[in-house]
């Protein structure tokens, strides 16, 4: 019995897959999938929505139709009548008058008066007062208003009016009665408007004089308290006096500026700050403030030579005489001699370099508190001529408006001279005609609009659900390859675990896409070792994996390959269900124990076909599926098995998949059939290639037959025309007309179906 806690073995060396080559350009296995384009709009993608949608398209035909038959049943009946009116009108204006009536005649300004409720209030009061006319009310009691709409004709100035009501001689009556009030109105608003014009306009020239006379009252005050002229005269001298007073101050400034270097620097500056004075045109003061220390400096500098010749001197007597003797005693005496007297030279221009710079700080002040009074004097100076400018734009301004209305209470009363109404009514009310839509023009629209609204709505469906419906989408989406599809199971409910398939299994298709898919796996992954442990996973429950691993496992073992399948699902497999064997012990008890593979590893009713089921669920499944223990059970399977499938737990489902994905030859990943969503599988690939996993390809699974019936044609006829459970429904009932008629034995593709022979 082998002791798989014994020392680890080395890994064995990572197979190399051949590239692949998608519409984006070259992929290697490997390397993580291209991002994924705009989804792609396919006449077949859309039909298999709308296969799936039909519901969707007969809501959308139920809820127009309804709404159609709503409108048949219980839409009211209206009347419509029709009138028109001319705006085009003459008029004729006194010679010289400046009134323009052309705001009021505007087509706009006409049709929106015409529809307004005070028109309307205004017919149904001439309606029952005047013409004693009843007019028709709802259940309620509340009277029913007619529908009027105004609308002007392109490029003419007539007004088409529409009226539409309840019965016959009311709207017909209320659309002329309309008409009258309109064109009363008209007259009345011109008879009143020349005198309430003319007295608003009085009454607003009495204000705007009031107020222009108190604006010239208050600039004549301010003219005999202000002389303009003098105050611009002495805004403008103060402010070139301001101006000197500004330089002379900062000439003071850096006056100061230069005394306070000179004066911090010590007597060694005193030669520079000299000099530096003396060459500036606006420093006079400066220069004269230290040519006294200009004239100490002569000395200054004479005693320091002094000082130097003399300590050359006791430096060469130092050769010949002692510290103590005569002639370097005196030397020492003259030495200090002359150091005190250069201290006293550089005290005496300390103090008088300060009191200059004294002197100038109280200039200086002084000269601020100057520029202070005159910016004052000169600022108020400003701000009384800035208030007589505004007296005076304020006066102009009111002296304007004041003459304007006074030229238009000249002209007034021009609507009192027009000679005749610019509005025409060229049409009556016509006899009121019932409005109503056809009920089979009604129904048909309702249909198409039903129809068109649900294959929109599947349409928008479609664009916005990612689940794949095809292998061609599949590899276009995600830029893996395709290693086989797998049809779904003839008669198989949608969650149901179809039946394993068996050595001579009569469900040809599914039989022959496991093969297909085994020869992929042997022959189409050419350049390097071959793949023989394979993981099988997905993105999340439900899609197949499991049986696809199984199916897998025996279509490998029907051609004579040693196979060991291993459940490593080990929270939820199911292999030992599908194979009708015990739960455990297991892959769990494998690596939690350890032991041999043959302890394990589970007969099962296929030659060379072993089954390690999972065995009793563990709390530390992902821990066990990353020690080593695990390294060295994929070491002894690769040794003692031609092939090893692996189910994994899907990949979202726990990291179980994605621990154990990168020390396997190559990971099958399977997609189902308008299950998987494209962005959810993208994300489990990466989570893939981000553990180095070597993804072979996808497998798409429970592929709809209807969608190949041309290739299941093929094998159909392949097989003899074997008349098997997985038949499309369309060849079963042909067969069946066949066989009830005894008529033509072609098949929906044209080909002829065999016959027995007698």
């Amino acid at each position: 019995m082998n002791d798989f806690n014994s020392t680890p073995l080395p890994p064995s060396e990572e197979s190399q897959l051949p590239m692949q080559t998608m519409a984006s350009g070259p992929v290697w296995p490997g390397s993580p999938p291209p991002p994924p384009g705009p989804p792609a709009f396919t006449v077949e993608r859309y039909l298999s929505f709308l296969k799936r949608k039909w519901w969707v398209l007969l809501l959308t035909v139920l809820v127009f139709g309804g709404l159609a038959a709503a409108y048949i049943q219980w839409w009211p009946v209206v009347y419509a009548s029709k009138a028109h009116v001319w705006m085009a009108g003459k008029m004729r204006l006194r010679e010289g008058a400046l009134y323009d009536d052309q705001a009021q005649n505007f087509g706009g300004t006409q049709v929106e008066l015409l529809q307004t409720h005070m028109i309307q209030r205004r017919a149904l009061t001439r309606l029952r007062d005047t013409l004693h006319i009843a007019i028709p009310t709802n259940s309620s009691g509340e009277i029913t208003m007619v529908k009027l709409n105004a609308e002007q004709i392109s490029r003419s100035s007539i007004v088409e009016l529409m009226a539409m009501g309840p019965t016959e001689a009311f709207t017909e009556a209320f659309l002329n009665a309309a008409i009258e009030e309109f064109l009363a109105y008209k007259k009345e608003v011109r008879e009143s408007q020349a005198g309430d014009t003319y007295t608003s306009v009085t009454a607003q020239i009495n204000r705007e004089e009031t107020e222009l006379k108190a604006a010239q009252d208050k600039m004549t005050t301010y003219m005999r308290e202000n002389n303009v002229a003098i105050l611009e005269e002495q805004a403008k001298s103060g402010g070139a006096y301001l101006t000197k007073l500004l330089t002379e101050f900062s000439q003071l400034e850096l006056e100061y500026k230069l005394l306070e270097a000179s004066v911090g620097s010590g007597v060694g500056a005193l030669e520079a700050s000299t000099n530096a004075s003396a060459s500036l045109p606006s420093l006079r003061r400066a220069s004269d403030a230290v040519s006294s220390a200009s004239n100490a400096q002569s000395v200054y500098a004479g005693a320091q030579q002094e000082i130097e010749k003399l300590k050359l001197l006791r430096e060469r007597f130092g050769k010949y005489f002692r510290p103590k003797h005569p002639k370097m005693a005196k030397l020492d005496e003259q030495i200090a001699l002359a150091e005190r007297l250069v201290g006293f030279f550089s005290h005496q221009n300390q103090e008088e370099l300060a009191r200059s710079k004294r002197e100038v700080k109280v200039r200086m002040e002084s000269v601020q508190q100057t520029i202070k009074e005159w910016e004052a004097k000169v600022g108020n100076a400003s701000e009384r001529i800035a208030q007589g400018q505004k007296l005076k734009l304020n006066v102009d301004r009111l002296q304007s408006f004041y003459d304007h209305l006074l030229i238009l209470l000249q002209s007034v009363d021009v609507s009192r001279n027009l000679e005749q109404e610019n509005i025409t009514v060229l049409d009556r009310a016509s006899p009121a005609k019932p409005r109503k839509r056809p009920a089979p023009l009604v129904a048909a629209v309702g249909l198409l609009f039903g129809i068109f609204a649900g294959l929109g709505l599947v349409l928008i469906m479609e664009r916005f659900d990612d689940r794949v419906t095809s292998a061609e989408e599949i590899g276009w989406s995600l830029g893996e390859r395709i290693l086989g599809q797998v049809p779904e199971a003839p008669g198989m409910k949608r969650n149901a675990r179809p039946p394993l398939l068996e050595l001579d299994d009569d469900r040809h298709l599914l039989a022959e896409s496991y093969r297909s898919l085994r020869s992929a796996l042997l022959f189409g992954l050419s350049a390097g070792e071959e793949p023989r442990v394979l993981l099988v996973t997905s993105t999340t429950p439900h899609e197949g994996k499991s049986t696809l691993a199984a199916n897998l496992a025996r279509t490998l073992a029907f051609a004579g390959s040693r196979v060991l399948l291993v459940d490593a699902d080990l929270r939820c497999g199911l292999l030992h269900e599908l194979f009708g064997v015990a739960q455990g012990p297991g892959l769990a008890d494998l690596l939690a124990q350890g032991g041999g593979l043959k302890q394990f590893a589970v007969p099962t009713s296929v030659n060379n076909l072993y089954l390690i089921p999972r065995g009793q669920s563990p709390e530390n499944a992902g821990e066990l599926l990353l020690g080593p223990a695990c390294d060295r059970f994929l070491e002894r399977a690769r040794q003692e098995y031609d092939r090893v499938i692996i189910d994994s737990i899907p990949v979202f489902a726990a990291d179980d998949t994605t621990s154990l994905a990168p020390r396997t030859d190559g990971v099958i990943f399977v997609v189902r059939d308008f299950f998987t969503k494209i962005r959810t599988a993208r994300l489990a690939l990466e989570m893939l290639y981000d553990r180095q996993a070597e993804v072979l390809g996808l497998v798409f699974n429970r592929a709809k037959t209807r969608r190949h019936s041309n290739n299941y044609y093929k094998y159909q006829q392949y097989y003899g025309h074997a008349r098997t459970a997985d038949e499309p429904p369309q060849i079963k009932r042909h067969r069946k007309r066949v066989k009830s008629r005894g008529k033509s034995n072609t098949l929906p593709d044209g080909k002829k179906t065999p016959t027995k022979k007698r």
